[in-house]
């Protein structure tokens, strides 16, 4: 059974040293309607360990996540807009409706993530293997439009930086 947890006790958890929090489930806070996304906009959560986490519906809008363990996370109609994500671990992530506008993933692992209709226009990316992306959008995004449709990548109806569609499938080659 998952480990439950709001916004604000992670938060104040983080803020007395705690960086461990594998596995947790984070839940809405009492009096906060359940469809409402989760409120962690702006948080300073660098070098946090998340790994298989449920962070669904999250606002990290301009959060900073460098150097988190985001392993096999679950990010399904998160906002990470604007967030800083370097140097982060995000393999084999959920990201599934995610919107990642105009964040930075620099040095971070993207490998065997599943970004669905995951939203990385103006984001910029070093690159990723084996991703699912359907439906994806990269428009404006700060990556060489060769790793997208190759590397493993299975690439379906996705949106590359120069606005045009890749409709596939394509499975990527090395």
């Amino acid at each position: 059974m998952p480990w439950e947890i709001t916004a604000e006790e992670l938060l104040a958890r983080y803020a007395d040293g705690e960086r461990n929090f594998a596995g947790i489930e984070l839940i809405q806070s009492e009096d906060v309607p359940q469809e409402a996304s989760i409120d962690l906009e702006g948080a300073i959560l660098r070098d946090i360990n998340l790994r298989g986490a449920d962070l669904c519906r999250a606002d990290l809008t301009g959060a900073d996540l460098t150097g988190a363990d985001l392993f096999g996370v679950s990010l399904r109609l998160a906002w990470l807009k604007d967030a800083i994500i370097r140097d982060a671990n995000l393999y084999s992530a959920n990201l599934r409706w995610c919107d990642l506008t105009e964040s930075d993933l620099r040095g971070t692992k993207l490998d065997y993530m599943n970004a669905t209709s995951a939203i990385f226009c103006g984001a910029n990316i070093d690159g990723f293997e084996y991703a699912i992306l359907i439906n994806t959008s990269f428009l404006d995004a700060r990556i060489f439009p060769n790793i997208i449709w190759s590397y493993g990548n299975f690439v379906y109806k996705t949106i590359m930086p120069d606005g045009s569609i890749k409709s596939g499938p394509f499975f990527g080659e090395f």
